[in-house]
């Protein structure tokens, strides 16, 4: 528990060090994530969004992830927003004991409901394949949906599906993330 605890204080840490930045944290009843998301303009290249998070499970897994993602609006006035990028991960799991770690690419795609009170879904993915999974590592999957519903124009609240699964060396198909969760996400 003090591990968690110390690794949320040091992603929190981050905070001031950008600028136009938001919290996405999520549970569900076996998991968290926290997401910190900034303008990538804060190591010198603008125009995309870099980000830092930590999961973790109650089985005592960990993942950490950093990556940057860039979205676009196509031509004319869609209600569709698409983005690609890459993400490093790196997991250290319980059991079996082993760590990994995967450099994946993919993106999201969300779709703006036309309404009053801002609302989308969202669908992201990455993949990363055997040949960029070191350590233990022989590729990952992270799939995740979600509904979001901005509260007011900072805050926003959400309730999502995702999946998260590794190849390892001792077990193929290993699970870190199977469930459907809420969340919050907050601009600041």
């Amino acid at each position: 528990m003090r591990e968690r605890l110390m690794a949320v204080v040091c992603l929190m840490g981050m905070a001031p060090v950008a600028s136009g930045h938001t919290l996405d944290i999520y549970l569900s009843q076996k998991t968290a994530q926290f997401n910190f998301i900034t303008d990538s303009s804060a190591i010198g290249f603008g125009g995309a969004d870099l980000f830092f998070g930590l999961f973790f499970n109650e089985d005592s897994d960990y993942m950490l992830t950093t990556g940057m993602n860039v979205r676009g609006v196509p031509a004319g006035e869609q209600p569709l927003t698409f983005g690609v990028g890459g993400k490093l991960y790196l997991g250290f799991v319980d059991e079996p004991d082993q760590t990994f770690q995967s450099l994946g690419l993919g993106g999201e795609v969300r779709y703006t409901i036309p309404a009053n009170t801002p609302m989308f879904f969202a669908l992201e993915g990455y993949y990363a394949p055997p040949i960029t999974s070191l350590s233990n590592g022989d590729g990952l999957w992270d799939l995740a949906v979600r509904y979001e519903l901005e509260v007011t124009p900072g805050a926003a609240g959400f309730i999502g599906y995702r999946r998260v699964e590794v190849d390892l060396d001792k077990q193929e198909d290993y699970r870190l993330d199977d469930r459907f969760h809420f969340g919050i996400r907050i601009n600041f």
